[in-house]
């Protein structure tokens, strides 16, 4: 017995009718409708779930129509879908293949206003030009160790040129370079949707409440059709139209100036300045809002306050107090002009740790982990018998004070606290007065 012959008279079984008991007419019939659907299967996969309703539709073979041919349906459908379903791992392994891409950008911030649309050209991750709607062209090379940005205005004939030093070299924060990263098991699968005459199928990734991403793939390349990021309270970004095999000439990206154009030059600085040691009222005398110190804490061995450049990537100079306590642990707090509550709106939707009878609060930090190597690993370059970043531990965590008086300073250590320790820090916090 064949193959055909032999699925035919299973599906006439799970139906409920003895094959024994049909003829040889509705036999053949039923036999042409498998065939043919057998056929289907292996041909174009578009045409599979059309054809198939129609010959159910047309059908006069009533005494097998309702099981066996719903039976057959069910094994099209998978076969189906199983063909075009797209798995996140082949989209990273696709985007591995590409260095290169265009893509269209738009930003609607949360109040409803639009940022200017633009067409971004990435080279590679360090280099990229950006076509925007109004007409001006930036081209941004951060790949030497002084980056530059072109801004031209060709209507104007101006162009605008901004050197960084010591800013480079520097890989972009890059959208597809973030999408390759993203961990499989945090990926949210979102069903398939048709667009533009294409299957897409859609993903989801919210790493935290400040970040939610939603990328379609297109189910025949497994490359992104469309991402948008969304940025609660602040905006939404929509990146779409993306070409990964793009043709431009590489005069494009030259960051060379049109000898017809006004140019003004501009300059920032990123070198890091010396580290130093200081004292309290130096950071009172700095700072525009209150500035704070410990004296003495009973589980402290040493202290030390320094001034450093932020080792998150700002200009900024910061207020660092370094603390090495009796068992060993490295501790930092960290003040500076922008630690202030007006403009860290983000601590109060944080987690709140602990609140004291004066109004103090303690929340967690969304990257707490991060933020907490980079200031350890300043305050061992500036100081290593107070720390050696050979010892950084799994444990370190980062903390954000809130002072009553919106003041903020944030508190990082090397290993966990207890929450006596940690209550002793807060309270032991001095408001620097004025000599």
């Amino acid at each position: 017995m064949d193959n055909n012959k032999k699925l035919a008279e299973n599906l006439l079984k799970a139906d409920g009718i003895d094959p024994a008991q049909t003829n040889e007419t509705e036999k053949k019939a039923f036999g042409k409708i498998l065939n043919r659907q057998l056929k289907t299967k292996q041909s174009k996969q578009s045409k599979t779930l059309p054809n198939l309703w129609r010959i159910i539709m047309k059908s006069r073979i009533t005494k097998f129509a309702s099981a066996a041919i719903i039976i057959i349906t069910a094994i099209i459908t998978i076969n189906y879908f199983d063909k075009t379903s797209v798995a996140w791992a082949q989209v990273v392994e696709q985007l591995n293949n590409h260095e290169k891409y265009k893509c269209r950008q738009r930003v609607v911030n949360a109040d409803g206003r639009k940022s200017p649309t633009m067409i971004v050209y990435h080279m590679n991750l360090s280099l990229r030009r950006q076509e925007v709607e109004d007409g001006s062209v930036h081209v941004i090379d951060m790949r030497g160790k002084d980056a530059i940005t072109v801004e031209l205005d060709p209507a104007q004939k101006k162009a605008v040129i901004t050197k960084l030093i010591n800013f480079g070299p520097r890989k972009d924060p890059d959208i597809i370079d973030m999408v390759k990263r993203f961990q499989q098991e945090s990926i949210q699968e979102l069903g398939c949707k048709k667009q533009d005459g294409r299957l897409l199928y859609g993903f989801r990734h919210k790493p935290n409440q400040y970040n939610d991403y939603m990328i379609w793939v297109d189910a025949e390349t497994k490359l992104p059709f469309e991402v948008v990021i969304e940025h609660p309270g602040r905006n939404t970004i929509y990146l779409d139209e993306f070409e990964f095999d793009f043709e431009l000439e590489p005069s494009a990206f030259n960051t060379d100036i049109p000898q017809d154009y006004t140019v003004e030059t501009l300059t920032q600085d990123y070198s890091p300045e010396k580290a130093k040691e200081i004292t309290a009222q130096y950071i009172r005398n700095l700072l525009n809002h209150t500035a704070y110190t410990i004296e003495n804490l009973s589980f402290m061995d040493r202290v030390l306050m320094a001034e450093i450049t932020d080792p998150l990537g700002t200009k900024a100079r910061v207020y660092v107090t370094g603390i090495k306590s009796k068992d060993g642990n490295a501790i930092v707090m960290v003040q500076g002009q922008y630690y202030d509550i007006t403009k860290m709106v983000w601590i109060p939707k944080q987690q709140l740790v602990m609140e004291t009878s004066d109004g103090i609060k303690l929340y967690t930090h969304p990257n707490g982990s991060i933020y907490a190597e980079k200031f350890l690993e300043s305050l061992a370059t500036f100081d290593s018998s107070l720390f050696n970043v050979n010892d950084l531990n799994d444990e370190r965590f980062t903390q954000m004070i809130v002072m009553p008086n919106g003041a903020v300073l944030s508190l990082s250590a090397n290993k966990k606290l207890s929450q006596e320790h940690l209550k002793e820090i807060v309270e032991a916090l001095k408001e620097i007065k004025p000599d």
